[in-house]
């Protein structure tokens, strides 16, 4: 099976569908018979290195520092899609490759899916402003969408917000995994935490990774630890990350007068040091209500750290309250309430250390022997038509 995957965003720039088509291609490359090639935006002064083939399209610059494919204007694009045939077709986003691919796939005959990632018109709300531009980007990434012959989703939530669009065709909803495995050497990555930020003996280690964007809603954990400091409870909360929020969130925490207890520290492209602080840390913070389906729980849950987040959220969907994570009420009180109830009651927590590795973690190749499967009941139906 030939399989075609594309992006509107790939490295250098890295967000959670980049993640995503990038450990669905390694995944899927290890079933036998199988190949995958990506296409996304050419990035200037950018070389890949992944071992499947990246195929760079022609782009022009856009907003924050991205690069926004123009695959129509892509004369080496076309005659090699001319000389390669594909089996199907999988797109993560519905801008201009999304576009351009879904109407390749229907003019050529070759089933089509689309990955629903991201809630767009909150984005767009929050980047836009202008209602009349969002309904234009509404219809057009729409359009895109109902292009596609099948749809996949990453929560029962993510259909929801899908549905709320307009879509009205059948949504199968496949969840995300990680690629993170607990590793032979944790307690040394754990040293390497404990004296990169002076954490040796350190109890109560909270931990947030990620873009620190406004919608990720860090600075309601802020405002509940500032309630639990209140209360008498010491601990220390890493910041893994970076983003247009940074600054803004680094005021937030002085204001709150929680410097000695808050540790930002970036940006952590070294996914062992990362399992580093996800070992080091007794719970993961995720007060985000905006993700469709966020990995880092996930990634977390491989690592043994059940996560704390905000009860109804579509990434809560993979865990089972007081058991294999916790959540919370909406507002920094309740998020207080609950830090102090689970700091007081260790044995819970201990346990849903343990049931969060059983139960939540799952890796990228069981996502993809589960896509793989999708592919080929689209392609056996293709057939019968």
């Amino acid at each position: 099976m030939k399989i075609l995957q594309t992006l509107d965003c790939y490295y250098p720039k890295f967000d959670g569908p980049t993640n995503v088509i990038t450990n669905y291609s390694k995944s899927l490359m290890k079933i036998e018979n199988s190949e995958v090639e990506i296409f996304v935006p050419r990035f200037p002064n950018y070389t890949d290195n992944q071992p499947f083939p990246v195929h760079r399209v022609k782009s022009v610059p856009s907003v924050e520092g991205y690069y926004q494919g123009t695959p129509g204007l892509d004369g080496k694009l076309k005659k090699y899609l001319k000389e390669n045939k594909f089996d199907i077709i999988h797109l993560h986003s519905p801008f201009t490759m999304g576009k351009y691919f879904a109407k390749y796939g229907k003019k050529h005959n070759i089933p089509t899916v689309f990955s629903f990632h991201t809630k767009f018109k909150d984005d767009f709300e929050r980047t836009l402003h202008i209602s009349p531009l969002v309904n234009f980007m509404m219809r057009y990434i729409m359009n895109t969408i109902n292009i596609c012959d099948y749809v996949l989703t990453v929560s029962d939530g993510a259909a929801e917000v899908l549905r709320s669009y307009g879509y009205k065709k059948d949504i199968t909803v496949i969840r995300n995994g990680t690629d993170l495995t607990y590793p032979a050497n944790a307690e040394e990555l754990i040293a390497k935490v404990n004296e990169k930020h002076a954490l040796v003996g350190q109890k109560n280690v909270f931990l947030s990774v990620g873009r620190i964007v406004e919608n990720k809603r860090i600075d309601l954990v802020l405002n509940a630890l500032k309630i639990v400091k209140e209360r008498g409870f010491d601990f220390r909360f890493l910041i893994v990350g970076d983003g247009t929020y940074k600054e803004k969130l680094e005021k937030e925490t002085e204001r709150l007068q929680l410097t000695d207890k808050v540790i930002f520290v970036g940006k952590v492209m070294d996914r062992a040091l990362l399992s580093g602080y996800y070992l080091r840390s007794d719970l993961f913070m995720f007060p985000s209500t905006f993700d469709t389906a966020s990995l880092a729980p996930i990634e977390a849950a491989a690592l043994k750290l059940p996560s704390l987040m905000t009860r109804g959220c579509s990434t809560a969907e993979i865990v089972t309250e007081n058991r294999n994570g916790f959540l919370a009420g909406d507002t920094a009180s309740d998020w207080a309430d609950e830090i102090c109830r689970i700091l007081q009651d260790k044995v819970r927590l201990a346990e849903a250390k343990e049931l969060c590795h059983k139960e939540v973690y799952r890796s990228w190749d069981d996502v993809c022997l589960e896509v793989y499967d999708f592919y080929k009941r689209a392609l056996q139906k293709k057939k019968k038509k």
